[in-house]
């Protein structure tokens, strides 16, 4: 049986979020995943309207893209790791024929998918998610083995936060912990719809300055790609 992935699109864009905010990226965007988060902008339905691809396949896909004017290829969904099978076949392919670093973007829960395929990724831009904006339950412990895991790799890794004026003092302090556990760069990101922020400045500014109290290593940076009106 042949290895197959389903992915959503492929496209180049800007990135919009983190510390890599306006660098020009491949997305490989996958189709489906383990949580379903209130403020998630991506509407991705695994069965339908996809595109298949074997490793071979998509890498020769890639070939069509000017590659030498991308920062690096972002792996990105939906849920990339739950595709760790391909990827584990996909990504030294990837690594041979082109020189780009692998961004991976993920929600931080799937440590033993990520252990298949780390060894091709360069840099993990991973969520803590909290219950308060996602509608998830809290996943603090999930997301401590797998930070474990990437800092055993020794991996380039931040982590964003995504949180609206429901936040509590006690998410906080989790991610906080892990954090100054971790040695993390933090990227509070406040909710967001279509170009709006939906939280008060007030609330922002109290928001970060809990933060920075615990661990300076924190930036506030919001989805630039929104306001810039690309995807």
């Amino acid at each position: 049986m042949k290895n197959k992935t389903r992915i959503k699109e492929i496209f180049t864009s800007i990135q919009g979020e983190g510390p890599y905010v306006g660098v020009k990226q491949l997305f490989i965007r996958f189709c489906g995943c383990n949580l379903k988060c209130d403020y998630c902008d991506t509407e991705i339905v695994p069965d339908e309207d996809y595109l298949e691809f074997t490793p071979k396949e998509l890498k020769k896909y890639l070939e069509d893209f000017n590659l030498k004017s991308i920062h690096s290829i972002a792996l990105t969904g939906g849920e990339p790791l739950l595709w760790a099978n391909f990827l584990a076949e996909f990504l030294p392919i990837l690594k041979n024929d082109f020189k780009n670093k692998i961004y991976l973007e993920t929600n931080s829960t799937l440590q033993t998918a990520l252990e298949k395929v780390i060894n091709f990724v360069d840099i993990i831009a991973a969520d803590i998610k909290l219950s308060s904006a996602s509608g998830n339950e809290n996943s603090f412990a999930v997301h401590d083995e797998f930070f474990k895991t990437a800092r055993k790799y020794n991996k380039e890794i931040f982590a964003k936060v995504v949180f609206d004026e429901n936040i509590l003092d006690d998410e906080i302090s989790h991610c906080l912990k892990l954090a100054e556990k971790y040695d993390l760069p933090l990227i509070l990101q406040p909710k967001t719809t279509d170009d709006k922020i939906l939280v008060d400045k007030e609330i922002i500014l109290e928001v970060f300055n809990k933060f920075l109290l615990g661990h300076p290593n924190t930036k506030v940076i919001p989805q630039v790609h929104k306001f810039l009106g690309v995807m």
